[in-house]
């Protein structure tokens, strides 16, 4: 394209880049993404920055050296802490990791070709491919919606896919999953994709595809297998399936927030140049400790909340009353950071907020999966234990047992379980045996 442009066109691009790059430096000062790390706002234009640096380096060197010094400085620092999460995870979920990601994977495709910067060991990516896979719903059109989601994925995953596969898996199984995704891509409703976003990341899928890694699945693909991300503190069932009548799909969630890594980096402090949680922003997460949702058959029955207002029963958790720090319908109160647009994580005791996997287990096609999530709970409401177990008989059938402690002096006297689906009202049917109810 540069070639076709004449020279006055070439240098009203070069300013109008030069120009946009600068008012992004500066703003990165001032603005909240310029220090919050693992958060789609700071890859995404930090990305952005170091791509027109690129551009503008022979004409304004100067200049694009100290954006690209610090770029690197931030993006460093984010590959440092992907370097603690272990399982390919990010807390704000599949649909906003995977705008994270579009930026991580640029970056670290970028270092190497620029900076000679290898990141193709870090821990995160080399297990980032279950983030996608096992968060898939039978038929590969959409994923577990924990924290604020579109139903699947806003940038990729194809493009990611790809890039896994040819720089850190090479196995083919990026590619056989990025096929799957664009092959079963649905054509209307609302989980299409926006043209912005499919366009966005169309020339980097280009870019790292490689032809010569032929599709294969991977090795245990064919059977429903439980997935456990002890980071994001999530357990899956049943993911990366073919929608046929017996594929059930089952997610349970109980974590600390921003997950255990950021979570202990947060409180623990090892390293200086952390602030605490204003250094991250856990924003796009939810009050859903101890949430499940649930697709028998592959057909969604107990749903999550999607994009939606940050209540605890839109996540299929317990609410108590009556609470004395009620904040949203009293006199019920839910988990910590409800009750806005956006979490909560700065005030009061929620930046505390965790939940924890207990016990995660699979015999066949029978899964126990529990989890304690007492401290996601304000400690006013006085809760000892608020443990909920989940076992999947069959594949169509799930026994979800919650177990409630408190203390002696709690003021809590009721308790509340909501069911959410997106789809289907629930209506209570009195079950009739030889015409008797």
């Amino acid at each position: 394209l540069y070639q076709s442009l004449d020279h006055d066109r070439r240098q009203k691009y070069l300013k109008k880049i030069e120009t946009v790059c600068h008012e992004l430096y500066e703003y990165s000062k001032v603005r909240s993404w310029g220090k919050q790390f693992l958060h789609n706002h700071q890859t995404t234009n930090v990305l952005a920055l170091l791509t027109g640096a690129l551009v503008v380096e022979d004409y304004e060197e100067t200049e694009a050296t100290m954006w690209k010094q610090m770029v690197i400085d931030l993006m460093e620092k984010t590959m440092f802490l992907l370097n603690h999460i272990v399982d390919g995870s990010l807390d704000e979920g599949v649909a906003y990791g995977s705008y994270t990601a579009k930026s991580i994977t640029q970056y670290v495709f970028l270092a190497k070709r620029h900076f000679s910067i290898n990141h193709f060991g870090n821990n995160w990516l080399k297990m980032h491919f279950w983030f996608y896979y096992s968060t898939l719903l039978p038929g590969f059109q959409r994923t577990v919606g924990i924290a604020d989601s579109n139903y699947n994925w806003f940038y990729g995953p194809e493009s990611q896919l790809v890039f896994l596969d040819t720089f850190i898996l090479k196995n083919g199984a990026g590619n056989w999953l990025a096929g799957q995704i664009r092959k079963h891509r649905p054509k209307d409703g609302p989980m299409i994709q926006s043209t912005a976003q499919g366009w966005s990341t169309l020339h980097t899928e280009y870019l790292w595809y490689n032809s010569e890694l032929l599709p294969c699945p991977p090795s245990d693909h064919g059977t429903p297998k439980m997935h456990l991300f002890p980071n994001w503190g999530v357990v899956t069932y049943g993911a990366g399936l073919p929608n046929t009548q017996t594929n059930t799909f089952l997610s349970f969630k109980s974590g600390k927030l921003g997950g255990r890594a950021v979570f202990d980096i947060v409180h623990f402090q090892p390293y200086t140049w952390i602030d605490g949680w204003r250094s991250f922003n856990p924003g796009h997460e939810h009050p859903d400790q101890n949430s499940f949702t649930f697709a028998p058959n592959g057909q969604v029955f107990v749903s999550e909340a999607l994009y939606g207002p940050k209540f605890s029963h839109l996540n299929n958790v317990l609410v108590f009353a009556p609470s004395p720090t009620s904040q949203c319908n009293i006199p019920w109160e839910g988990q910590l950071g409800e009750c806005s647009q956006w979490l909560k994580w700065t005030t009061n005791d929620s930046g505390d907020a965790a939940g924890e996997i207990i016990t995660a287990s699979q015999q066949g096609e029978t899964m126990f999966v529990s989890g304690e999530a007492a401290s996601a709970y304000s400690s006013s409401m006085k809760l000892k234990s608020v443990y909920r177990g989940l076992l999947l008989l069959n594949n169509q059938t799930l026994l979800v047992v919650d177990h409630i402690e408190k203390h002696e002096d709690s003021p809590l006297s009721l308790v509340s379980a909501f069911f959410h689906n997106l789809d289907i009202d629930f209506k209570y049917v009195p079950f009739r045996f030889l015409n008797k109810f």
